[in-house]
């Protein structure tokens, strides 16, 4: 082994380098973290790594390969993350704990993908596996990709290639596991086909419109009504968690003349090679990334310096760097001050508003600091946590103006629901009698609007209501009425006018793909709902 190693000496000084500079630069959560203690599924503790490594980076690796349309591998992570999570943080335990009752899943039932299976998805039926131009039913698998993601993709994120191969057993466990559960559905061709029909049809339509607006004027709460309503629901009625922060912010100190990066090297023409920079722009490009691995070493030395000292010397380091701290008055969630505006988080999905107010505090004093979080081109921001308004039940006049926006809110909505299904009774009662919808709308007073011959999905300019109408009428023959649709602004009555099915040659076929579609479909919200059945017995704790 080692005299293997002594052969590719530039490979293993190239790695150790990459190693020191992605701890250098790596995600601070990695390093430096509120919650460390990890998770608990079902009275089994998973630490902070265990959790990162099935979880987040799983996850993130799932969607990596899924952007190269591997779409069963969309499917997978999708189908493993709670569609109700309302935030980053919640998808990526849902994903964790979904894995997990996955892989109990596949051993008591039996499913234990071996290595040859997994080897054989990556050979045949992964992103590694490229199709022949000539045939693109032959499959050829490319082993230099392959070996290049995993020398280089898979480091990035944490991973190694046994992480990969386990994140394929437990997709096929999955894809087994969804057989199982829907492998009694049935469905039903006539189904499909009337679905395709209706997809694949113009409607035309003549209707009016009952606008939301037009009751909620007419809505003049009472006091007694108002604080009657608040009184019921004055739990509802908050205030905003308002925090207050002192932060800092690191930026690189570049050498003079290495104050701006170069302009990238252009192709004289299109289609010419782009060419090698310039030993001057290689010079400054050099010393500008000496200055921000300077700069990201000292935010590292920071963290260090407060976790030992439980946070006491944020201000002594921030004064040794040059770093000036600023204190924020308090603010929310929503009204982050004009001066943290301006900050731009780079690498991350989140916002700083969010990155501030998600920070779970404990008595420990580590948990008043946020992470380093990377901002702007090559800066740092890190925070502290100084003080903390919680939310609180506003009071009747704090709530006032809400309440009463919302009892005119729910009050119109209710008063035009009445009117929408009596007007729609007379329409009915006048078109039984002979008249046509347009007279029985005009002696209602009412006006009426034409919908043109309408595709499913498609919105007319200034009829932003046609989708709805379409939805409604698809199924109707010509001359009937909708049912009252309700729209978030008004409510609408439709007369079909016209419903033409536009003529596809290839109609039998799409509808036989269609039928392996719905199957797909049906085993996924299967395997989904046992998910869910699951999820319910899990007792999860951090």
């Amino acid at each position: 082994m080692i005299e293997n190693l002594r052969k590719y000496p530039g490979v293993i000084i190239a790695a150790l380098v990459a190693v020191f500079v992605g701890f250098l630069l790596m995600d601070s959560q990695r390093f430096f973290r509120q919650g460390a203690a990890g998770i608990s599924v079902d009275n089994v503790s998973y630490d902070f790594n265990e959790f990162r490594r099935l979880g987040p980076s799983s996850r993130k690796l799932g969607e990596q390969l899924a952007s190269y349309q591997a779409m069963e591998m969309y499917s997978f992570v999708t189908a493993l993350t709670d569609a109700k999570s309302d935030s980053i943080d919640a998808a990526e335990k849902s994903f964790f704990v979904n894995r997990l009752l996955l892989q109990k899943a596949g051993r008591e039932f039996g499913i234990q993908p071996g290595d040859e299976e997994i080897q054989q998805f990556i050979r045949e039926r992964s992103v590694f596996a490229d199709s022949d131009p000539t045939n693109r039913t032959v499959k050829k698998f490319n082993q230099e990709s392959y070996q290049n993601f995993v020398m280089n993709g898979l480091g990035k994120s944490g991973l190694s290639e046994a992480d990969l191969f386990l994140l394929v057993k437990d997709f096929l466990t999955y894809e087994k596991l969804q057989e199982l559960f829907g492998g009694s559905i049935d469905v039903n061709p006539e189904d499909v086909k009337r679905n395709y029909q209706s997809r694949m049809q113009k409607v035309s339509a003549t209707y009016i419109t009952l606008p939301l607006a037009d009751f909620t004027a007419k809505q003049q709460p009472s006091e007694e009504q108002l604080k009657e309503f608040w009184e019921i629901r004055k739990d509802s009625y908050k205030t905003e968690t308002r925090r207050k922060f002192s932060y800092a912010i690191a930026s690189p100190k570049y050498e003079q003349g290495a104050e701006k990066a170069p302009e990238p090297p252009k192709a004289e023409k299109e289609g010419d090679p782009i060419p090698e920079p310039s030993a001057a722009d290689k010079a400054i490009m050099e010393k500008r990334r000496k200055a921000e691995l300077d700069i990201a070493g000292k935010m590292d030395e920071m963290l260090v310096a407060i976790e030992n000292s439980k946070g006491g010397e944020f201000e002594n380091k921030a004064k040794e760097y040059g770093w000036e701290i600023r204190v924020t008055d308090l603010f929310t969630a929503t009204t982050l001050p004009e001066v943290l505006k301006p900050i731009t988080l780079r690498k991350n999905t989140k916002t700083l508003s969010e990155l501030l107010f998600n920070m779970k505090t404990t008595t420990d004093p580590i948990s008043q600091f946020t992470s380093a979080i990377e901002v702007g081109e090559a800066d740092w921001f890190i925070a502290r946590l100084d003080a903390e308004e919680e939310s609180r039940v506003k009071t009747y006049e704090e709530a006032k103006e809400e309440v009463t926006k919302q009892w005119v809110q729910e009050k119109g909505k209710e008063a035009l629901k009445v009117a929408a299904e009596e007007t729609k009774k007379k329409l009915e009662e006048a078109i039984k009698g002979g008249k046509s919808f347009a007279d029985a709308a005009k002696d209602a007073g009412l006006t009426t609007k034409s919908l043109a011959p309408v595709a499913s999905g498609v919105t007319p300019t200034g009829q932003s209501e046609a989708p709805s109408i379409f939805s409604a009428a698809q199924y109707l023959t010509p001359g009937s009425l909708t049912e009252v649709i309700h729209t978030e602004n008004a409510d609408i009555i439709a007369i079909v006018d016209k419903r033409e099915i536009e003529k596809n040659p290839n109609f039998e076929m799409t509808v036989m793909s269609g039928m392996d579609q719905y199957k797909n479909q049906m085993r996924v919200v299967a395997f989904q709902s046992w998910l869910a059945e699951q999820n319910a017995t899990t007792k999860v704790s951090e």
